[in-house]
């Protein structure tokens, strides 16, 4: 697994641009697609250190990526974090029945999202605190 590097799944280009500034200046790699399939397969090549997706996704929607990635014993200790606009409570009960480890609602302020994910990373891997 790459400590620093996070994957975002995510059509919001303005989340996802600021998310990239501001983790990049913290010296946090990110990599970012749109598309849920292409998501999938660079989790399967780079084993990021956290994955940040939203619901609705082209092809593959978060609920199946959250799901997929928690059945598969080579990923099932990432961090799946949704990042989402959608607050409708059945989505948060989806997104917990397929194994997320964190719901947060856009907008987010940045800061209040590195600090969730930070808490989130030391409580999967204390090793690391």
């Amino acid at each position: 697994m790459n400590n620093n590097h996070i994957l975002i799944i995510d059509r919001d280009d303005a989340f996802v641009r600021a998310t990239e500034i501001y983790f990049g200046q913290l010296g946090v790699d990110v990599i970012s697609t749109e598309d849920g399939v292409d998501g999938y397969r660079l989790v399967t090549e780079t084993q990021p250190a956290m994955v940040m997706l939203d619901t609705v996704q082209t092809n593959l929607d978060g609920f199946q990526i959250c799901k997929l990635l928690k059945m598969d014993d080579r990923f099932e200790n990432i961090p799946v974090v949704f990042v989402s606009s959608n607050d409708m409570q059945e989505d948060v009960m989806k997104a917990e029945q397929a194994g997320c480890d964190l719901f947060l609602r856009k907008p987010i302020v940045l800061d209040q999202l590195a600090e969730e994910l930070i808490n989130l990373i030391m409580v999967n891997n204390p090793a690391e605190a």
